[in-house]
């Protein structure tokens, strides 16, 4: 129950930034979105990020720091069998190795140049025998 209470906070507070990332777009320029997460040992962090991939944008496939796995990749469409309606990009992340990794994936059309948004997280791994709560402890938007 932790743990779902855990993703679940970092879920909406990223699902927060990319709503307010989508207003901010209307000025033609790149949102940009950091965070950090703390997390144990061989526990999966879910990350997740509006998109709609029905207007040509969608989420690059993740690039990711040597050791840093990507345990699942999702789109799940909110509202099924609506042409046109968005939903969300889940990846589930762990490692097994105490350690800081990278996360960085971007919100673009393949044929533009420039993203629409990018997301870089940052990922600190901490021994499972460390009692720490995991959850993120930074977002920073620019």
């Amino acid at each position: 129950m932790k743990k779902f209470a855990i993703l679940f906070v970092i879920s909406l507070v990223l699902l927060g930034c990319f709503v307010s990332a989508g207003a901010a777009s209307a000025a033609d320029e790149p949102s940009h979105t950091a965070a950090t997460v703390f997390s144990k040992c061989n526990e999966i962090v879910t990350i997740t990020a509006v998109g709609n991939p029905t207007t040509g944008y969608t989420w690059s496939e993740p690039k990711v720091s040597a050791g840093l796995e990507i345990v699942y990749s999702d789109y799940i469409q909110s509202k099924p069998g609506m042409i046109g309606t968005g939903g969300l990009f889940e990846w589930g992340i762990t490692a097994d190795t105490p350690g800081f990794y990278l996360f960085k994936t971007e919100y673009n059309r393949g044929w533009e140049n420039e993203p629409k948004m990018t997301l870089n997280v940052v990922f600190v791994y901490f021994p499972e025998f460390v009692d720490i709560h995991s959850g993120v402890i930074s977002i920073r938007q620019y």
